[in-house]
Order: C-alpha cells, then structure tokens, then sequence
C-alpha cells in the first residue's frame, strides 16, 4: 500500500537555517585561520540520567532481556578541543554561572600557552550572567565567548560526545546505587577520552549539516 515502518527524525521547532549557515561558515573561516596561540573549545552540560536506558542491542531469539529502572541524575558542565580531544569539566550540584565560570577557568588553565581560547557555547542564561560577564572583565580574561544560533545542539559537537558515553556508561545498563553509576561516568570523561579519543574522532567532529524543515513531512 506504498506505507513503510519509519521512526520521524526530531527537529529544533524554531532553528534558523540562515543562521546556521553563517555560523557553520564563520566555524570554518575561524579554524583555518587559527594562529598557533589560539585554541577552539565547545562547550555544553550534561545531566546523566541516573534512570536505566534501553537501547537496541542483539539477543539470543526467543530470550526476553529486561533491566531495572532506577532515579536521580549527575550534573556535567564540559568542554572539548576537538584538535586535542582535551575535554576538560566539573561536576556541579548545580549547572549555572558559578559552574559556568569554574569550567571557563579550568579551560584557561589547560591553555597557558593560548593569547586566545575561543569557547563555544549554547545561550543558555546562566552561560550570559553576572557570574561570566565578571569573570570576561578580567584584565589577562584570555577567553573569548562565542554563541550557538538559538536552538542549535546539532552545531556543538561535544553533544556528540555525550552521545559517546551514553553509548558506553549508560545504555542497557543497571547500576545498584547513584555512587556506582557516577563513577563510570567521571572515569570515561576522565580516563577514557584521554586514552582511546582516536577510537571517537570519526564520531565525535565538526563535520555539521544544516537542519531544515524543507523536503520533511512535519508530524503534528
């Protein structure tokens, strides 16, 4: 009957595609113009859900695989050079303009050879606060923010890491307590990225694609 079984793709409601293409021109223009005391940092956080997560995955036929669900979360406020896979972060109790300047201040820290380390980053209010706007006044202040079009996730790759960790901390798996299912989580931020991030860079790049609602069927 011309009908086939399709899962519908999710779209930002309201991103720009004007905007995206002149943000993912000026991406380009800025990374091959980059001097050698200039660095490049997406940033983003993160809230792991302490909630098992099915996802496919191959099993024996006929077996009925099941796992048990649990609650609660861990807050992870990041930041990734995709030239270095550097991926600094902290874990705050709360997301907001403190963690925001922590994590902007860790980022300075791994830099001490960069005049200039460019951050990018969503609009989240927190990231535009009292707190950030303090911290940018410094006088030796060494970053440089630089804001995603509004409802844009896709033109952050470091939203592509967290798909990464989900895949290997948190799919198809039950942890019995938050404290056991956090510590994998800072471990692969921690001592995995750093030791197998050639095994992520086809996964985890810049490589971006403007999202439009042309040529889509819009489900209502």
């Amino acid at each position: 009957m011309g009908f086939e079984y399709r899962k519908p793709k999710a779209l930002p409601r309201v991103a720009d595609v004007e905007k995206q293409a002149a943000f993912i021109a000026f991406h380009t223009n800025l990374l091959n113009n980059l001097p050698a005391d200039e660095a490049v940092d997406f940033s983003d956080a993160v809230h792991p859900e302490y909630q098992s997560k099915p996802s496919h995955g191959w099993a024996r036929k006929g077996s009925n695989p099941a796992i048990q669900t649990t609650s609660g979360r861990v807050n992870i406020h990041g930041a990734l050079n995709l030239e270095t896979f550097d991926a600094p972060f902290v874990e705050p109790t709360t997301v907001d303009g403190v963690s925001s300047v922590q994590l902007l201040a860790k980022i300075e820290a791994r830099n001490p050879d960069k005049r200039i380390i460019h951050v990018i980053w969503d609009n989240a209010p927190y990231h535009k606060g009292p707190n950030v706007r303090a911290f940018l006044s410094r006088k030796n202040c060494r970053i440089h923010l630089i804001q995603l079009p509004p409802y844009c996730p896709h033109l952050n790759p470091i939203e592509r890491l967290w798909a990464v960790m989900h895949s290997h901390v948190t799919h198809n798996r039950h942890y019995p307590t938050q404290k056991h299912f956090a510590n994998p989580i800072l471990n692969f931020m921690r001592e995995v990225v750093p030791k197998k991030w050639r095994n992520f860079r086809d996964q985890v790049t810049d490589n971006f694609r403007i999202i439009s609602h042309r040529n889509v069927r819009v489900v209502l």
